[in-house]
């Protein structure tokens, strides 16, 4: 044996320490019947090894960690959590401030962000490492309406323009939901007879929801029947219907006698044609003067029929 090697096995103390962090160990041997050995360098530790003995380190070297992203945008349920600690000394304790150390390798209920991760040994050494907990971008919704304001009986058209791709999503709920004839789809389009709020809540593949609403003002649809008719009138020669938005057709109108003949009748057409109404006569002439009863029928948008019946006045 080369008078190195028999000066090295003269020693019965052998130390390492590491120089950037707050770990070192010591180890006492005194081998009995050494064998070749070689020296390897790992980082800044030098660790001398052979098939007789081990200077072991007690530091600890590395970790392996399970980090689990929030799981909605603004929660506060992320986690880390320490698997295995490789090197060192048992116990381990962890610490997120490297001040408040635990035995506990678990630490949940975390917001989005940048975090240290330290560990320390029963030894005092001490190392941290740099963890990210992520957060899916946020899911959002929001409604938008052809009109805010609306005639009863005018077409709607509601949509919601979500953050995501409609692919993504899992699930789509409007209410109310006698309004939608369908729930799978972010564009209708309705016809309501009263004011009416819709909201529409959206999740997906995260278990993440988004919510909105909005009210929908419906006006009421002004109907005119004119109560006195006087043939040759520049402006009131004719009964008929008039009417705001929100009425398709006049589904039918019909006079009738005191005595209850038929004097007047026509379906399917439009209101506010005074043309397409009652002229004051009957068989081809003027009716006498007196006191009609009317009948009318009215369709709205939305496919509502509703009758109306009056009395109206013929002046010759």
């Amino acid at each position: 044996m080369s008078d190195f090697w028999s000066s090295f096995y003269k020693l019965s103390y052998l130390r390492a320490a590491n120089h950037h962090d707050n770990c070192s160990f010591d180890r006492f041997h005194r081998p009995t019947n050494p064998a070749p050995m070689r020296l390897a360098t790992l980082g800044l530790f030098f660790v001398f090894y052979s098939s007789s003995f081990l200077a072991r380190s007690s530091e600890v070297d590395s970790i392996r960690a399970i980090v689990t992203p929030v799981q909605c945008y603004g929660l506060r349920n992320g986690m880390i959590h320490v698997d295995t600690v490789f090197g060192g000394e048992k116990p381990y304790f962890y610490s997120l401030d490297g001040q408040t150390f635990t035995t506990n390798p678990t630490f949940d209920l975390l917001w989005a962000g940048d975090y240290l991760l330290y560990v320390r040994d029963a030894s005092g050494g001490t190392k941290s490492w740099p963890f990210l907990i992520k957060e899916p971008a946020e899911l959002l919704v929001k409604l938008v309406v052809s009109a805010t304001n609306i005639m009863a009986g005018e077409p709607l058209n509601i949509r919601a323009l979500a953050s995501v791709e409609t692919d993504f999503l899992q699930t789509i709920s409007w209410e109310p939901a006698s309004a939608f004839f369908r729930q799978d789809t972010l564009r209708h389009t309705l016809n309501i007879s009263e004011s009416t709020q819709f909201s529409i809540t959206v999740g997906d593949h995260h278990g993440c929801t988004a919510s909105d609403e909005l009210t929908v003002e419906v006006e009421e649809t002004k109907l005119y029947f004119p109560n006195v008719i006087k043939p040759g009138s520049a402006s009131d020669a004719y009964f008929t219907v008039f009417a705001g938005e929100g009425v398709r057709r006049v589904v039918s109108l019909q006079i009738y006698s005191r005595s209850g003949s038929m004097v007047f009748e026509r379906h399917d057409f439009q209101p506010n044609a005074p043309l397409q109404g009652w002229g004051g006569r009957w068989n081809g002439k003027l009716a006498q003067s007196g006191v009609y009863p009317y009948l009318v029928v009215v369709e709205f948008w939305n496919g509502k029929q509703i009758q109306y019946e009056g009395e109206i006045t013929l002046v010759n």
